[in-house]
């Protein structure tokens, strides 16, 4: 059973207003002649906003979709997430396949076969910022209620790695899992955090090495508690910008992402292939997979996607998660729903979503 803040949706986004730079402590406060961190910052974050607000209608809404707003992949107990800092991520096994997929070899974890076969539903939990809100729209809409599937937003607008000091996403992600379990939990954050930020003392420059300890370490204690409840992890990278600066520093930041996610063994979803044109280049416009005629997929900001787009990077991701599903229900001796049962037969599925 979802808690009471999964039963109102919010498809346009998280309302409340970005937390701009008025805290001037810890990685909030700029150091001295530093000032431009903060504003450089501020307008990406109102831009995001912005950015957010306008996808949120090009999804159309989705009445009756769960949302979260407070989430969890290490096998143990039973228990829930507690208030201390989770373990640490470890690496997952070496695979005697390299390209085998780690879903469906490594072990389900027993509480995840234990809560399917109860009801016969899959939990996906996505987790991220406004790029994360628009990945849970693509998922949600490929992972029909009728066939099994609770996908849960558990994102955010305006939130990331480099802001602590505004929203501990660890904290955030252990409340929200305390309320709701997840079998999968699907991670997109970046956009936010390709940024210089103030630590430690210091300011702490995009890639030095005081940045990547301070955001590996955080990514770790992350993905510690994604897996908390059980839950298969999976990290979504980010798609080329049009601005050539912006898109040199996220190829950055998704080397950077997929280094540490190979070390933690969790599968990254590289989705630049998918948001380039034929010339592999960035274009609002690309290929509709149906017809093959040119289709608009991205915002104004040259960042964010509207809802075809994000469906076109996660249609992958979505056939991963399936095929996960599947697994489990056979641990699990649970079939589909008999609204998939009866589609695949040729007969009516039931209500529309």
């Amino acid at each position: 059973m979802f808690s009471q803040e999964n039963n109102d949706l919010l498809s346009s986004g998280d309302s409340d207003p970005p937390e701009v730079a008025t805290d001037f402590s810890e990685e909030r406060a700029p150091a001295p002649g530093r000032a431009w961190l903060v504003l450089d910052r501020t307008a990406v974050l109102v831009v995001g906003l912005v950015a957010g607000f306008a996808v949120g209608l090009s999804f159309n809404g989705h009445p009756g979709a769960p949302t979260a707003e407070t989430g969890a992949n290490v096998p143990a107990t039973d228990k829930t997430p507690t208030s201390g800092s989770a373990p640490v991520a470890t690496a997952g096994p070496i695979l005697a396949d390299p390209d085998a997929r780690p879903e469906l070899v490594q072990p389900v974890d027993p509480r995840v076969v234990k809560r399917v076969a109860a009801d016969g539903r899959l939990r996906v939990g996505v987790f991220g910022d406004s790029f994360g809100v628009g990945v849970w729209d693509g998922i949600y809409r490929q992972l029909p209620k009728e066939d099994g599937f609770d996908v849960l937003r558990f994102g955010k607008e305006a939130t990331g790695f480099t802001r602590y000091r505004s929203l501990d996403l660890e904290k955030r992600a252990k409340e929200q899992l305390a309320a709701d379990p997840i079998d999968v939990a699907v991670i997109c954050f970046g956009a936010n955090d390709a940024f210089p930020f103030y630590a430690d003392g210091h300011v702490q420059e995009l890639m030095s090495d005081g940045w990547k300890k301070i955001i590996g370490d955080r990514i770790d204690h992350f993905v510690a508690a994604a897996r908390s409840t059980g839950a298969f992890v999976y990290w979504v990278g980010l798609p080329v910008m049009r601005d050539a600066d912006m898109d040199k520093n996220m190829r950055a930041m998704n080397a950077f992402y997929a280094a540490r996610m190979k070390a933690l063994g969790v599968p990254f979803i590289d989705t630049r292939p998918l948001s380039v044109d034929a010339e592999g280049k960035y274009n609002a416009y690309l290929p509709n997979p149906k017809t093959g005629e040119p289709q608009l997929m991205r915002t104004p900001d040259g960042l964010h996607m509207i809802g075809v787009g994000y469906q076109r990077i996660t249609a992958g991701l979505v056939a991963r998660i399936k095929a996960y599903d599947a697994r489990v229900r056979h641990e699990a001796g649970r079939d589909r729903p008999a609204a998939t049962v009866a589609a695949v037969a040729g007969k009516p599925a039931g209500a529309a979503r």
